[in-house]
């Protein structure tokens, strides 16, 4: 069920890299040879840039295909990079736990509000905010799966799967 719903926010990620640039691309289409732009069209990439950069976090943590810098982990035992790796999961569950409520405040202070952006649309600023609110909290879901499944390694003293 995780990997559908990963696999819908990386479809999602995706149209909105599409939507990003036929909307960039029409915009200064429209400038250039008609005299005037898409209305809100920088309103519109702001918010479209939340689906294309977030959406897809929660597939690459359960690839587990962030950055990692194995200079020094080449050299330590197999052991302790089993316990690094649980406590790395532990310092990712605590930040991705501070930006989803940090999120969350900020989706609830703009829905309650009724806050829009300024502009010829008068475009709601609540659907970026809960979007952000969503792709955190499925990188927050994988995350608790990757600290679960590394502690078990490190206790079992097995190599934790490559892919969660």
């Amino acid at each position: 069920m995780l990997k559908r719903i990963e696999n819908i926010l990386d479809t999602l990620g995706a149209a909105a890299v599409v939507a990003l640039c036929l909307l960039i691309c029409s915009s200064v289409i429209t400038r250039e040879f008609l005299g005037f732009g898409v209305p809100d069209s920088i309103i519109f990439v702001r918010e479209l840039m939340v689906l294309a950069i977030l959406f897809p976090i929660s597939a690459a943590t359960s690839r587990r295909g962030h950055v990692a810098i194995d200079v020094l982990a080449n050299h330590f035992p197999d052991g302790l990079n089993r316990w690094v790796a649980v406590f790395a999961a532990i310092l990712g569950i605590l930040t991705v736990s501070t930006l989803l409520w940090a999120g969350w405040l900020d989706f609830a202070k703009q829905f309650s509000r009724g806050s829009h952006y300024g502009g010829d649309l008068d475009f709601p600023k609540w659907p970026s905010r809960f979007a952000f609110v969503v792709a955190f909290a499925f990188v927050e879901i994988r995350l608790l799966q990757i600290f679960w499944v590394d502690l078990k390694a490190a206790i079992t003293g097995t190599p934790a799967p490559a892919t969660v």
